[in-house]
């Protein structure tokens, strides 16, 4: 989607506690989880500064610019119905519209290029495509890949307008155009049971990238290639559902959070650990996932401070057991 949420894939937990950790919705998909409550963030940091209820705690929910504005708002669908709402508010639906079958597996995109976002119905490994949120018979159908891919939805060459990506593993299979064929590029990205989210990071950036969450951090790349992490922050808690939209309009994507209940209330940022500087090395810790509860203790406010990721990889001393 033009700068819109991103497609789900299973939380792998990464150090010791995180077992109960939810999975990150990236490009396309629903946003899974439940909860009426929604907490957005315009950039990088800890704290929502966007808070809002909408439709009900058991509502499949989506996200996409679906006016055109340049800014992402929430959908919810109802059977084969579907209720957008044009602002990150509270309130009553601006937009319903009928598309495809209730059982149908349902993406968004701007798959035309203009800008705003609307709904593919996904039945196997073919994708009826509609080009504007009104009832009616899909614009364009092709097929993609496999029935079982997970399947994540972005402007991949930043041309304009959304295609399809096919995750396999931590294998990436890139499509740039809605038409049945081969991929058009592919790439090695993470890890195979990391939860990874898509969006334009950067206002550099060309067009849409990876993201990984482990637990409530977030490791951000701002190209289609491997290697480390160029954006390192913290947000919500491991056990929140995550997912990603431009929610200001200013072309960068940031993280949004689910949660069910009502929004607690208002409190100041968590304060970043203090600096442990260079303190520590491998041969002070027995495992490594005590090493890499360590790392990720401090390694957002601080980088890898205790240089131990020797490869860049994101994990802490390899060579423990």
């Amino acid at each position: 989607m033009h700068n819109g949420i991103r497609a789900a894939v299973t939380v792998a937990a990464i150090a010791a506690g995180l077992a109960a950790a939810q999975p990150a919705f990236a490009q396309g998909t629903t946003v899974g989880g439940t909860g009426a409550t929604y907490y957005l963030n315009d950039s990088f940091t800890g704290r929502a500064n966007v808070v809002f209820s909408y439709g009900e705690r058991t509502d499949e929910s989506y996200v996409g610019d679906w006016d055109g504005n340049g800014s992402d708002t929430l959908l919810v669908r109802r059977g084969n119905t579907f209720y957008a709402r044009n602002s990150a508010t509270s309130g009553p639906a601006d937009v319903v519209f009928a598309y495809g079958d209730p059982g149908d597996t349902v993406l968004v995109g701007d798959w035309d290029g203009n800008g705003s976002d609307t709904l593919a119905v996904r039945r196997g490994n073919s994708y009826l495509v509609k080009n504007s949120v009104t009832t009616g018979r899909a614009d364009v159908v092709f097929s993609y890949g496999e029935p079982t891919d997970t399947v994540l939805v972005g402007d991949w060459d930043g041309r304009g307008g959304d295609t399809l990506m096919v995750r396999r593993s931590s294998t990436y299979y890139v499509k740039n155009d809605l038409a049945t064929g081969v991929a058009s590029s592919v790439f090695v990205y993470g890890d195979p049971g990391d939860a990874v989210l898509a969006g334009r990071w950067s206002r550099g950036q060309a067009g849409d990238t990876l993201g990984v969450r482990r637990g409530n951090t977030y490791y951000l790349r701002n190209s289609l290639t491997s290697g480390p992490a160029d954006t390192v922050f913290g947000y919500g808690e491991v056990t929140d559902t995550a997912f990603t939209g431009d929610w200001n309009g200013d072309g960068v994507d940031s993280l949004g959070v689910r949660r069910d209940g009502a929004p607690p209330a208002a409190a100041g940022p968590v304060a970043a650990p203090g600096n442990p500087g260079n303190s520590v090395d491998c041969e002070d810790f027995t495992t490594q996932a005590s090493a890499q509860a360590w790392f990720m203790t401090y390694y957002p406010a601080y980088g890898d401070i205790a240089q131990l990721d020797a490869d860049n990889d994101m994990r802490a001393c390899e060579s423990l057991p």
